[in-house]
């Protein structure tokens, strides 16, 4: 059962900085699944497990598919739900983070199709476009940020590029993206 979100994130304060073993195009694929990897980091991802469990896209992100996900940590989700507690109020934000569909689009904002290393996520000579799950567009800068240009969040920061799953990989990054 999912736990209240905005409890949780407040309970979890600021994590600590993600140290996970960083591979790259070439390499076989990791023994875990995306869903697997982040299980076993509660202290950087237990709110994004919680999340994809409640949106039920635990399924697919522990499937078959190849998938590159842009996690946000437990920390990048206690700064948005203090961003939206001052621009909303306690009680929107309670609403909001209950409402299934919009935690869907968001977290389907992270996810794109296919296995994506850090050199092709972030083309250095002619940046483009990367199409999410959810029909978005995010575009990706040389020094590691993703251009979100939402008021909440302002730009996301890879932090840890290059987890490598058996089913894609992963980009920790240092915001929440919001569509």
């Amino acid at each position: 059962m999912l736990k209240p979100i905005t409890t949780l994130i407040l309970a979890l304060g600021l994590a600590t900085a993600p140290g996970f073993a960083q591979s790259g195009p070439g390499k076989s694929p990791g023994s875990q699944s995306i869903v697997d990897i982040a299980v076993a980091d509660p202290d950087n991802f237990s709110i994004l497990v919680d999340l994809v469990v409640f949106a039920e896209l635990d399924g697919v992100l522990s499937g078959d598919g190849q998938f590159t996900v842009f996690a946000p940590t437990n920390a990048a989700f206690g700064a948005l739900i203090e961003s939206l507690n001052q621009a909303l109020g306690e009680q929107a934000t309670n609403a909001l983070l209950s409402d299934k569909a919009f935690i869907t689009n968001v977290l389907l904002y992270h996810v794109t199709d296919g296995r994506r290393f850090s050199n092709s996520v972030v083309n250095r000579n002619n940046p483009k476009p990367i199409e999410m799950l959810n029909g978005d567009y995010i575009i990706t800068r040389p020094n590691l940020t993703i251009a979100d240009g939402s008021a909440l969040t302002g730009d996301a920061t890879i932090q840890t590029p290059n987890i490598n799953a058996s089913n894609g990989v992963i980009h920790v990054i240092d915001a929440v993206l919001i569509p």
